[in-house]
């Protein structure tokens, strides 16, 4: 499933937003307006892996595993993303010794990454049965609780936590921003500046920092109207990821006052990032509507659409976004690029590829796709080596650089130079799957059959479960059924 955010890795998402009390009252809070989307936001560049093909390993019989093996299977599921393995290893763990706080533990936290939030609440539950002074597991229910919505049981529990020199930064802070969401701002500033002087915690402090600087700007503008406020302490929501937070306070914004097209954009950008596209879609409809020249909400609508998977509507916001001059213009062109190869839109595509690689200081793995559509899908290679020679001299020390310019090279027929710049490849980096593969398809062409053999054989050992070792896995028993009935 395709996700706003890449699978394994979060995407780091940054608004820089400027705003004014007179605009405000215009219904957007600055003439540039709201918001500005800085040289990284929604990067979302929606990477997809070259076509997968079935793999040759066959499913493995049932282990029988100690609890102690469960658990470091799970924490080595978790640590390389595979969150959903490490949650059932972890169920496994606490299946054989289910008087262990350890194993509820780290499921709670594997599926509050999950967003199962249910499933957290319910392993929370279990581990304060076992231990019902757990302070980690108390603070983790404050937040399941956030992310469900139910603010008045957070509340409830966050009011419980009696203030002492001991209690807890982080218990202050959401203490701090759920007074803040019930629009108690004098207390939730209190609250913040206490969680600011506690903390030692560089990441909370900058949270921290941005929710305080709303209240600052609120007292620079010397705005009268506390429903400005409100909006101001939405995007700071936003801004610190508090996404649920931010949609309960925006509704509340856009009952009294409809006309606010940023307040709208907050909405869109708070469900876009929860992931629901569909709500997102109608908040930034909404936006367009006020205003349709905001490239902001072109941008936020070309992402709800492409989530969606109405890739003409999607190519059409992202183009006007363009047209009408949105910035950064790579962040763009990238969405286009996988729009329009999805659509086997080629020429379209690497043209967007070869844009961004303009406007970028890509690394290496940029040229990849171009460098395929090239080869694969439009037939010239000439073009493909032009791409691939000049990723050689941006990165003459990249094992990738050489073995793209090596597989342009067997494209063009010239097996001497593809096979040079191929074992270039692998003097650089001899684990680089991609090199193994190319080589085996170099020599399957040269009728080289045993040495191809290997090479695909090398190609599988290194990517077993990737694209790579895929097609690998493939070449390798198409090569050997082929070879075997002649």
């Amino acid at each position: 499933m395709k996700k706003f955010f890449t699978i394994f890795t979060a995407i780091l998402l940054a608004l820089v937003l400027t705003g004014g009390y007179m605009s405000w009252q215009k219904g957007d809070l600055s003439v540039d307006g709201f918001l500005s989307v800085a040289k990284e936001v929604l990067q979302g560049d929606n990477k997809r892996e070259l076509p997968t093909l079935p793999t040759v390993t066959e499913k493995q019989p049932e282990e029988n595993l100690s609890y102690q093996e469960r658990m470091e299977k799970g924490d080595y599921y978790f640590d390389h993303g595979f969150l959903s393995f490490a949650a059932n290893e972890y169920a496994r763990a606490a299946n054989l010794e289910p008087n262990r706080v350890d194993p509820y533990r780290k499921l709670l936290v594997t599926h509050f990454e999950l967003r199962n939030y249910r499933k957290a609440l319910s392993n929370a539950e279990t581990v304060l049965a076992l231990n019902p002074t757990h302070a980690e597991t108390l603070y983790d229910v404050l937040r399941i609780h956030i992310r469900l919505s139910d603010f008045e049981s957070a509340k409830g529990l966050a009011d419980s936590y009696q203030i002492t020199d001991a209690t807890d930064a982080r218990i202050l802070y959401y203490k701090g921003l759920l007074e803040a969401l019930n629009r108690n701002h004098e207390l939730a500033q209190k609250l913040l500046k206490e969680a600011r002087v506690k903390s030692d915690d560089p990441s909370l402090d900058k949270d921290t920092d941005v929710m305080l600087e709303a209240y600052r700007e609120f007292e620079f503008t010397q705005a009268a109207q506390e429903l400005f406020l409100s909006e101001l302490i939405a995007r700071g929501f936003n801004k610190v990821e508090e996404y649920e937070m931010a949609i309960h306070l925006l509704k509340e914004v856009l009952k009294e006052r409809g006309d606010l097209r940023d307040g709208w954009i907050l909405l869109g950008f708070a469900y876009l990032n929860l992931e629901k596209y569909q709500f997102a879609l109608t908040a930034l409809d909404r936006a367009y509507s006020l205003d349709p020249e905001w490239t902001t909400t072109q941008y936020f609508l070309g992402i709800a659409h492409m989530e969606l998977d109405h890739s003409e509507d999607s190519i059409n916001y992202f183009s006007l976004a363009l047209t009408n001059g949105f910035e950064p213009q790579v962040v763009v062109y990238r969405h286009l690029a996988n729009l329009y190869f999805e659509a086997e839109a080629y020429d379209q595509s690497v043209a967007a590829y070869e844009k961004v690689l303009e406007l970028s200081e890509a690394d290496v793995s940029a040229y990849i796709r171009p460098v395929w559509i090239y080869i694969d899908f439009i037939d010239d290679s000439q073009k493909a080596k032009t791409l691939a020679e000049t990723a050689v001299l941006n990165f003459p020390e990249s094992a990738m650089s050489y073995n793209l310019l090596g597989w342009s090279y067997i494209g063009l027929g010239q097996s001497d130079k593809a096979e040079r710049n191929l074992k270039k490849a692998l003097e650089l980096e001899p684990n680089l799957a991609a090199a193994h593969y190319n080589l085996g398809h170099l020599y399957e062409t040269q009728n080289r059959e045993q040495l191809a053999l290997d090479s695909y054989q090398q190609a599988y050992e290194l990517d077993g479960s990737g694209s790579i070792g895929n097609r690998a896995a493939a070449a390798y028993n198409e090569l050997l059924r082929t070879t075997s009935t002649n």
